[in-house]
């Protein structure tokens, strides 16, 4: 089992300065080539393996993973770390380009031949989607994009015909979720065509109070429009995330501190927990550091949360229950 949780994520992710609620950032670009049936129809997995080769061709510096050529494991690891996503790794032709520091990859022959994601730890969406803009801009130089001049680009699902692009912001809200404020947001967002869903986006589970906020619609909008929206809702959350911890701090505080208190117990002597209980755990003292009530040196909220997910704790050498290592994995990195 790795010891060392930080060589579980990305570069990218790494920060000697967490932020007590946006916990990364993602734009992400669907496109398709003109000259190619889309990846849900290909007759067989050469169909794929050619849009592979083409995309490798206009994009030399960076990466190639084949996914045909990885373990199962080494999927998960990466659908852990948001390289892909869990639909790419059941294709049977897939494949990743990826930079040095995982910030930026681009899925191969999911639901579109292409996706580009531009991966930060803040909110500079404007930022990110320049980064995968200056890919767009490189493949739309040598290989022929569809697009349309009244619709925008092509996709294989209608509801990313437009631009393209999905934008998308993950936060931590403890104290929106514990009051039970989440399903109101929702409610609320989506009159502006906005959602809201788990840490792997659409039909995933939230864990550890962590949320992803992302756009719905693509047609009709530009991109930067589809930007500041975002950015006012997700600024707008964030707001009502402080004051319901002020609430908590003022007129629960006993109740707060005995919540995060015990989750700090747990995890610092259970000897066995699953995923969602430890997610929720992890949740709870973040919320507790964030509020000084705990003090914890070293403590990695991202970190922890990526190495406590299955995959970094499976060891085939090793026949230890999984939620055995994870209770391991939490006693060893929380004192």
């Amino acid at each position: 089992m790795a010891n060392d949780i930080h060589e579980n994520i990305s570069e990218w992710m790494k920060s000697n300065q967490e932020n007590p609620i946006i916990m990364s950032s993602r734009i992400r670009l669907a496109r398709n080539l003109d000259n190619h049936v889309h990846p849900l129809m290909y007759k067989n997995e050469q169909d794929g393996f050619r849009v592979i080769n083409e995309v490798q061709d206009a994009l030399p510096k960076f990466d190639l993973l084949r996914l045909d050529q990885l373990d199962q494991q080494s999927k998960m690891k990466m659908v852990a770390k948001h390289l892909v996503s869990p639909e790419l790794i059941k294709q049977p032709a897939a494949a990743v380009l990826v930079n040095n520091d995982e910030s930026l990859s681009v899925m191969l022959n999911e639901e579109d031949h292409i996706r580009i994601q531009s991966m930060g730890t803040d909110i500079a969406l404007q930022e990110l989607y320049k980064k995968a803009s200056e890919i767009d801009d490189e493949l739309d130089k040598q290989l022929d994009i569809s697009f349309d001049e009244q619709l925008g680009y092509l996709t294989t699902c209608p509801t990313n015909i437009g631009t393209g692009m999905r934008a998308s912001v993950m936060l931590h809200l403890p104290g929106l979720s514990i009051m039970k404020r989440m399903s109101r947001i929702a409610q609320t967002i989506n009159r502006f065509g906005y959602t809201i869903r788990g840490i792997y986006g659409e039909g995933s589970q939230v864990y550890g109070h962590m949320y992803q906020v992302s756009n719905q619609l693509t047609l009709g909008k530009s991109e930067t429009e589809i930007i500041e929206t975002l950015t006012e809702i997700v600024n707008q959350i964030i707001q009502e995330e402080k004051q319901i911890r002020q609430r908590l701090d003022i007129y629960n505080k006993l109740e707060t501190e005995d919540r995060v208190h015990r989750s700090l117990g747990i995890l610092q002597n259970c000897r066995m927990i699953s995923m969602e209980e430890a997610s929720y755990r992890l949740s709870e003292v973040k919320l507790g550091i964030d509020l000084s009530y705990i003090k914890l040196q070293n403590f990695k909220f991202n970190e922890l949360m990526v190495g406590i997910q299955s995959p970094f704790l499976l060891d085939e050498e090793e026949e230890i229950d999984i939620k055995v290592k994870r209770a391991e994995l939490l006693r060893k990195h929380i004192k």
